[in-house]
């Protein structure tokens, strides 16, 4: 049985990757140069494994017949609308740093036995091998840009 308070902390991680960047850019797609398709699956894949955590957040939270409040996008991505996916990549590595970190503080809040943790443990997980494929595309795409 969950505690109120880790009931709180699923659903912020739940909220955070509901309404992060990489998921309002599944939306909203960054304009992609010829031959950067394959760039833009980057953040597709990302978008993903956000949906999958807040599915399983979710999942158990309304198992514990707890509400949900997962908000809306912040307004300032729509500053993003329109621009290129080199620009956005960059954009969406600052934001896996800030959600990684986030989740970090959280797990500090949890016990170290329960779901909620295993839950958060996975998000940073996931975290930390989105912010390796972001750093690999952007090592490759200097490479190729100073060939």
């Amino acid at each position: 049985m969950l505690t109120w308070k880790q009931m709180e902390l699923l659903n912020r991680v739940a909220a955070l990757h509901h309404r992060s960047l990489p998921t309002y850019l599944a939306y909203a797609r960054p304009w992609v140069a010829l031959g950067g398709e394959a760039n833009a699956h980057v953040i597709e894949d990302i978008a993903a494994d956000h949906h999958d955590v807040v599915e399983r957040v979710l999942e158990v939270l309304e198992t514990a017949d707890r509400p949900v409040s997962l908000g809306d996008f912040p307004m300032e991505y729509t500053s993003l609308n329109d621009l290129s996916l080199d620009f956005v990549l960059g954009e969406v590595t600052r934001f896996e740093r800030r959600l990684l970190h986030s989740l970090e503080d959280i797990a500090t809040w949890l016990d170290r036995e329960s779901t909620a943790t295993r839950l958060v443990n996975l998000a940073i997980g996931m975290a930390k091998g989105h912010l390796q494929n972001l750093a690999e595309l952007t090592k490759s795409s200097s490479s190729r840009s100073a060939s």
